[in-house]
């Protein structure tokens, strides 16, 4: 018989692999912030991701959930922080503490990961 806590932890983790997806998916095309990758997630655009999307279930995502993805997606190389210093982005250390002015983008290795997961490659 399950106990309580493997369903419970079952429960989260799967949730915070769509919140990885979501996020990994929200800053695989431009440099975005933590406002404008919450917005991307929290207002599906029908058109631009599938409805059959399991990852979409997660939504809607908070801003703790979100940074919480970045600081693993940065720590395993799948994002990038950046600040700009005016036309250059120069790449920073994820500081959660600190994300007024800082920006995130995918890394090749994480544009390769949302392309399979999406079914692309």
């Amino acid at each position: 018989m399950v106990n309580v806590d493997s369903w419970w932890d079952g429960l989260s983790h799967n949730r915070f692999e769509a919140v990885l997806q979501l996020v990994l998916d929200a800053i695989s095309e431009d440099y975005v912030t933590v406002e404008i990758i919450g917005k991307n997630i929290n207002e599906w655009d029908g058109e631009r991701d599938p409805a059959s999307w399991a990852a979409r279930s997660a939504a809607p995502v908070s801003r703790s959930e979100i940074i919480h993805a970045l600081q693993e997606l940065t720590r395993e190389g799948y994002a990038q922080a950046c600040i700009f210093n005016g036309q250059e982005a120069q790449v920073v250390k994820f500081r959660a503490e600190q994300l007024a002015d800082v920006w995130f983008c995918a890394t090749q290795k994480g544009i390769n990961a949302v392309r399979k997961f999406l079914g692309e490659e």
